[in-house]
Formats: structure tokens, sequence, C-alpha cells
């Protein structure tokens, strides 16, 4: 294994918008050790970062690496410069639910999921993981996660009075509007609407119960390895809005059944968080 990234050209890190988070750097470290992955393909990896985490994980690879796919809406010209520096690494332009991204990047070791499900606009989180399921065998998911209410919601449906109660709105816009064009990475299957339905401010559309996630993916063949929880995302203030790290790996005993990987999950979120679901009621 080559030694972690580091020898790299800082100088065009340096000129992303948002710096790479330590937190996001050491899952994708954690999963390397624990999955061994040798081929990846990074959904939505342009934002902000221009690739910085296919670089990490391809650099953690080192001559191990058999190829890195970034997939995005919006290829940014500095993930393209990056890009052309590395023989191995693919740049798919597509959203990121299409049939084109799918066939793109065909069968890789894992998935690097970082902050995508959320934005989806219907939302709909179970057709999009359903879909990327057959293309790997692990899945590294970093996501903000949401404990207030039992079941996923759509913040839009709630009005905007609710919005900024509850979810944390960047100080940039006098309205939740597009303060980050987030969308540009084709999250939304297709669907993409301008204004306050469509945008991304924020934690983003629709908050994910990590119970949901779990079970979904258990229920079709993948346990839960590893999960990291960072409280307090955004601010004591909002405590319902957690980040999560999780590490799934397609299970090696599929006979073991639905119910052993949904006990194991269970075990292990009570374990790392304190409690399985915690629910905060306003």
């Amino acid at each position: 294994m080559s030694p972690r990234p580091g020898a790299e050209d800082r100088s065009v890190e340096a000129r992303s918008e948002v710096q790479a988070k330590p937190e996001k750097l050491e899952l994708i470290d954690i999963a390397r050790e624990l999955t061994d992955f040798r081929s990846f393909a990074d959904l939505g990896a342009c934002w902000g970062v221009d690739g910085a985490y296919t670089f990490h994980a391809a650099a953690l690879c080192g001559n191990e690496l058999d190829r890195a796919v970034i997939v995005d809406g919006n290829l940014t010209p500095l993930t393209r410069e990056r890009a052309g520096a590395h023989r191995r690494v693919e740049l798919v332009q597509a959203l990121l639910g299409s049939r084109e991204a799918l066939d793109a990047v065909g069968k890789v070791d894992a998935l690097i999921m970082y902050d995508i499900l959320l934005h989806q606009v219907k939302p709909d989180w179970d057709r999009f993981l359903l879909d990327w399921l057959p293309h790997a065998d692990s899945l590294i998911v970093f996501n903000q996660n949401w404990l207030k209410t039992p079941r996923t919601i759509r913040f839009v449906d709630r009005g905007v009075d609710w919005y900024y109660r509850n979810v944390y709105v960047w100080k940039t816009t006098g309205t939740p509007a597009n303060a980050s064009n987030r969308g540009s990475q084709g999250t939304t299957n297709g669907t993409r609407t301008a204004g306050w339905n469509g945008t991304t401010t924020g934690t983003g559309n629709g908050a994910s119960v990590p119970s949901r996630l779990i079970g979904l993916l258990a229920k079709n063949g993948f346990e839960l390895i590893y999960m990291k929880r960072h409280r307090h995302a955004f601010g004591r203030r909002r405590p319902w809005i957690v980040n999560d790290g999780l590490i799934f790996q397609r299970a090696a005993y599929p006979e073991r059944g639905v119910g052993g990987r949904l006990r194991a999950a269970a075990r292990s979120v009570a374990e790392r968080t304190g409690v399985l679901e915690r629910i905060r009621r306003s």
C-alpha cells in the first residue's frame, strides 16, 4: 500500500472552494483497510472539492489501483486538470442516477457516496441505491442523517418557516435559495426544479433516517461493517442532524438471512451511537 496522500500537488487542492474534511478522508482510509478495494467510483465527486476524495482513495491504492471513476453532472475544470495527471482515473459526466452513469461505471469494488442521498429532489433514495447496488461490493457512505422524526421526510413540504427552525441554512441568501448549487451533480434522477422546491441549501432537500438506510441495504444483501457518528455537525442548536460515516459490504454468507444482518446492524449502531435511534421532538 502506498503512503497516504501528502506528496500530491497541494497547490491544486488549495484552489478548491471547499477543503477535504478529515472525517471523510478517515472514512476512506478505514474502508481501504477493511475491504481492500482496488477499483471504485466516486459519485458526485466534484462539487467544492474537485475530486479530492477520489484522488485520496487512488493514492491509498497506489500501484494496486485498477481503476477509479469520477461521476458527476458537472465535471469542474479543476477536476479535469487533476484527473489529467492520473491515467487510471476516468471521468463520466452524467446524472448520478442515469443509465449512462450506471453503464459507464460497470462493476467496481466500492462506491463512494458522499453527501448525495439527501440531495434527491423527489426524493427516492431507495431506487437510487437499488440501481447502484449490483455495481459494487462495498459502499462508503457519508450522509447527514436526521433523528428528529422516525421517518424520512421531504423538507420543502414543511414550508419555509419550518425549514429555518429545523434545518441549517447558509447565511448567503435571504431565503432558502440555491446557495450551493449542489443540484448540478444531477442527483435528482432527471428531475431538477428551479427555486425553493429544487434547491439544496443547508442540509439538503430531505431527511434520511439511518435505520431505513441500514435496513434497506440489509434486505438487499449488504452488511454494515463500520459506523462513526459525528454529532453537532450543524451546531448544538440542531442536535437532530448528525453526520454519519458508514461502510457496507456485500454479505459473505447470504444464507445468514436478513434478520441476522439487521440484528448485527442494530448492535453496531447501538454501540457507536449509544442508542439505535434517538428521536427528538420539537
